[in-house]
C-alpha cells in the first residue's frame, strides 16, 4: 500500500498560486501525495478550489521588511517545519525561496526552489542592488548546495545565469517551460474577429503598457482607425514599475485604448481576439498569458527578451521585436493585420505549438516526477 507523502508549497501571494501552480496542487492526491499550500492570502475565494489540498496563510510577507521582522519570519518558518516534518518543500518566487531553502538545510529536508524569472534580482542600477544579488547568490549556493536540492527554471538564459555563477551543479537544475496551459479551457474560437488587438498582463511599465498604448495610437493613425485595441490586467500597487489606476485610465483614453481591469475571463477575451501583443521587458520565466494566447489560436506579437522568446518560434507562431520600440511593434501589427492569410496560419501554428510544448497535464506529470525522486 502507497504511503502518502507530506509536500509544503509556499508562494508569496494567493493569486500568483491561482493563476500559475494551482493545477499542481488539484493534482496531489492522484499522486499519492498530501499537500499544503502556504501563501500570502487576500482573497478568501482563493480557498474555494481547495478540495485536494490545503491552505494556510503564510508566515511570510509578499515583500522585505527589515532585518528584525525577517528574522521573525524565517523563526516562524522554521519552527512550523520542525513541527510538521513535511518530506519535502516546494518555494516559488524568491523570498520564499532564500527562507525555505535556508530552512530546509537546518532541517535536512528535500527542497525545490522554482524560480519564474531571474529579474528582480539581476536588473541592478545601483551599488545597493548589485550588493544584493552577490549576496542572493551567496545564499543560493548554500541553499542548492545537497543533492536534495533542485532548482527549477523556466528559460535558458535563467538556467545560464544560475551555471556561470556556480549557484548549483549542472544535474541539480532542470528547465520545466512555463506553467502550462489547460488546453480544454484555452483553445481556438470558430469566429474570430479581424480588427482586435489585446494585451494582458499585470500594468506595469516593464510589461510594457506604455509601449503597447502609444503604438495603438500610432497604428491607427498610420493605417487603419478601425482597430480595436484593448488591455486588461490588474494594478500591482507593490511593485516598484507599477502604473496607477488614475495614470493607467489617462494613458489609455489619450492612445484609443480601451482598459478592461482585471478579469477572471481571459479565455474568452482571447478567443474574441485578432492578435496577441505582449511588448515585455520584464526578466520573465515564460509569461504564461503567451502560452494561452498561443493556445487559443492567436499570432504573438512580443519582445526578443528571456521568457518571452521562449514562448514564441519567431516568424512561425509569432514575430518578435525590440524592447521599448513602440514604432516595431507597430510594424508588426501591420504586417499581421495587413494579411488574414499569413495571420491565421501564425495563429494554427501557435495553437499546435501549444498542444506539443505547453500542454498542463505534462507539466503537472515532470512536477510530480521530479518530487518523488527527490523524496525517494
Amino acid at each position: 500500500m502507497n504511503t502518502f507523502k507530506k509536500i509544503f508549497m509556499f508562494v508569496n501571494v494567493d493569486w500568483f498560486f491561482y493563476s500559475h501552480r494551482l493545477p499542481i496542487a488539484k493534482e496531489a492526491s492522484l499522486n499519492n501525495v498530501n499537500m499544503s499550500v502556504y501563501a500570502d492570502i487576500s482573497n478568501k475565494s482563493f480557498e474555494k478550489d481547495k478540495k485536494d489540498f490545503e491552505v494556510f496563510q503564510s508566515p511570510l510577507t509578499r515583500t522585505s521588511n527589515g532585518i528584525l521582522k525577517s528574522f521573525y519570519e524565517l523563526t516562524r518558518v522554521l519552527l512550523l517545519i520542525v513541527r510538521e516534518k513535511p518530506d519535502l518543500i516546494h518555494a516559488v518566487t524568491i523570498k520564499p525561496i532564500i527562507f525555505l531553502g535556508l530552512v530546509s538545510r537546518l532541517t535536512n529536508t528535500p527542497f525545490i526552489g522554482a524560480i519564474s524569472g531571474m529579474g528582480p534580482i539581476i536588473n541592478y542600477t545601483s551599488l545597493y542592488q548589485r550588493l544584493r544579488f552577490k549576496v542572493v547568490l551567496i545564499i543560493y549556493r548554500i541553499i542548492f548546495k545537497p543533492q536534495t536540492s533542485l532548482i527549477i527554471c523556466q528559460n535558458e538564459f535563467d538556467k545560464n545565469i544560475i551555471l556561470e555563477n556556480k549557484v548549483c551543479k549542472q544535474e541539480s537544475i532542470c528547465i520545466i517551460s512555463g506553467s502550462g496551459v489547460n488546453l480544454d479551457k484555452f483553445k481556438p474560437s470558430i469566429e474570430k474577429s479581424h480588427d482586435t488587438v489585446l494585451m494582458a498582463s499585470r500594468i506595469l511599465r516593464d510589461k510594457g503598457v506604455m509601449e503597447y498604448c502609444e503604438a495603438a495610437d500610432l497604428y491607427r493613425k498610420k493605417y487603419n482607425d478601425q482597430i480595436k485595441f484593448l488591455l486588461a490586467g490588474p494594478i500591482d500597487e507593490y511593485s516598484p514599475t507599477s502604473i496607477s489606476e488614475e495614470e493607467i485610465l489617462t494613458l489609455c483614453k489619450k492612445n484609443g485604448v480601451s482598459y478592461l481591469g482585471n478579469r477572471s475571463d481571459l479565455s474568452d477575451l482571447l478567443s474574441r481576439a485578432t492578435i496577441f501583443v505582449l511588448p515585455s521587458y520584464y526578466q520573465e520565466g515564460i509569461p504564461k498569458v503567451l502560452i494561452e494566447a498561443s493556445a487559443c489560436g492567436l499570432p504573438i506579437i512580443t519582445t526578443d527578451h528571456p521568457g518571452c522568446r521562449d514562448a514564441v518560434i519567431e516568424g512561425k507562431t509569432g514575430l518578435l521585436v525590440e524592447a521599448r520600440n513602440k514604432e516595431v511593434i507597430v510594424t508588426a501589427l501591420n504586417k499581421l493585420l495587413d494579411n488574414h492569410e499569413y495571420s491565421a496560419e501564425m495563429g494554427r501554428q501557435a495553437h499546435q505549438y501549444a498542444k506539443e510544448k505547453f500542454d498542463e497535464k505534462k507539466v503537472i506529470r515532470q512536477h510530480y516526477s521530479l518530487y518523488h525522486d527527490l523524496m525517494n
